[in-house]
């Protein structure tokens, strides 16, 4: 079943879309939301759809930095009651550690974890994953994420700034997908330092930084209880956490970038036996090893899509014993070659 979330993530969208002279209705229909969604706040929608509405109407309106653009008229109020739990955070720093704690409970195809980098500060890491596609009606139109990760990231700024003043930009940005022909609208929001064709789409914050009171609770006056309550209407309004399946994949995925990642990593990161890791993973008809190799396509298809990353380089990344390795792995499990993949992707774009 395809994970859905309340229809208030796409607040603004409307308005945006119409203030560039095209039909917010038009672009809804088209990738499958229903229309009043657009116009109310708890309608349940598909994320692959929420996703695919910003990527068509970037599209659709001719502006590259649509989910900039969005990230200008919102808060990360649109996160609802996850938002109420950051709001009791004494600091930035823990305001950050719980929205990106508790992101599972907010979205299935969405997480985060905060990056200690020791001396030069820590990175708030925002990943995207493909959600499961059971029938091929539900197919998106497009395989971008990039206004979504640009929204949320350009969110995330906009409210560190209520805290670390107007003018405070992040120490340096980086993305996943390659750079745009203009770069200064991304300037505008992340600051001169910014890096394309990456690992990870994060933002870095000094150390300085992330110890820094938080706007919302200056006076550090919420209690434990207080924390704890917060904790529980996150829970109760939004549902149950992550499948077990579900938290072991995102865990491969954040774990990948360091030199990939061994069922032993896993197992310490969940606090279990690697055997009993296993036995939990064969009792819901799966295996690490899928849910390893699951990651390594999703990821494989996005940089075949939005980055300049060469197929070697790809390939290196993805901790693939060559080129030859990696294409044999892709063709296997998508039917094409990486090559001919991204020329049918093109293809399909260009239609």
């Amino acid at each position: 079943m395809t994970e859905h979330v309340p229809s208030n993530v796409l607040e603004g969208v409307a308005d945006l879309i119409e203030s560039y002279g095209r039909d917010p209705l038009a672009i809804a229909e088209r990738v499958g939301i229903p229309l009043e969604a657009l116009y109310t706040s708890d309608t349940l929608i598909s994320e692959i759809r929420v996703n695919d509405l910003f990527e068509e109407a970037a599209k659709v309106c001719g502006e590259r930095f649509f989910g900039l653009k969005l990230a200008q008229t919102r808060g990360l109020d649109s996160l609802g009651a996850l938002w109420l739990l950051a709001r009791n955070a004494n600091t930035v720093g823990e305001a950050l550690t719980l929205i990106v704690e508790n992101m599972a409970l907010h979205s299935q195809a969405m997480s985060g974890y905060i990056a200690n980098e020791k001396r030069s500060g820590k990175s708030l890491v925002i990943e995207v994953a493909s959600l499961k596609i059971e029938k091929p009606q539900d197919m998106p139109i497009n395989t971008s994420i990039t206004q979504m990760i640009e929204l949320s990231l350009a969110l995330t700024c906009k409210e560190l700034r209520y805290s670390l003043g107007s003018q405070w930009r992040p120490v340096h940005a980086q993305f996943r997908h390659a750079a745009p022909a203009d770069i200064q609208p991304l300037r505008n929001v992340f600051g001169e330092h910014l890096f394309f064709n990456q690992d990870v789409n994060a933002i870095h914050l000094s150390n300085e930084d992330f110890t820094q009171p938080h706007y919302r609770n200056p006076a550090s006056s919420i209690s434990i209880d207080a924390k704890k309550a917060a904790q529980r209407e996150v829970e109760s309004s939004i549902g149950q956490s992550m499948s077990f399946v579900q938290r072991i994949t995102r865990i491969i995925r954040l774990l990948i970038n360091d030199q990939g990642c061994r069922v032993d990593d896993v197992a310490q990161a969940v606090n279990l036996p690697s055997r009993t890791l296993q036995y939990r993973l064969k009792q819901q008809n799966t295996s690490y090893q899928k849910l390893y190799d699951s990651v390594r396509l999703d990821l494989a298809r996005h940089y075949l899509t939005n980055s300049e990353l060469s197929i070697g380089a790809i390939s290196e990344r993805l901790h693939f014993t060559d080129t030859a390795a990696f294409s044999n792995f892709f063709k296997v499990r998508s039917g094409n070659s990486p090559k001919k993949y991204v020329k049918r992707i093109a293809r399909r774009e260009d239609k």
